[in-house]
């Protein structure tokens, strides 16, 4: 889920990275969490998405994925692999109330 600050500029994106998927029950564990409030994804493409989180991991970043706000991981999982899937990705994030969640 997403959740707009209280001026309503941008969505909270929680970036889960280091971590592990496991297939069952399906989840993600471990890892590192941080939580961005003050930053603008929507004004971004794909690409400088991508740039963003590997500037901030130093590292590349081989795959997104998100999971959609009111839904479990296994229900709601998505990856982030272009503009469109991006796109997507964006109209959830500021789209509902609460965090989204970006996996790596």
């Amino acid at each position: 889920m997403a959740q707009s600050e209280p001026n309503g500029l941008f969505a909270m994106v929680e970036l889960n990275y280091q971590g592990v998927f496991n297939r069952n029950p399906f989840s993600y564990t471990g890892g590192v969490k941080t939580i961005f409030t003050d930053v603008d994804f929507s004004s971004m493409t794909y690409y400088e998405f991508v740039n963003f989180f590997e500037r901030f991991m130093h590292e590349e970043c081989k795959k997104f994925y998100y999971c959609e706000p009111g839904n479990s991981l296994m229900e709601g999982f998505n990856p982030i692999s272009d503009d469109v899937e991006y796109a997507a990705f964006i109209f959830d994030a500021y789209g509902t109330d609460g965090v989204i969640s970006v996996d790596l």
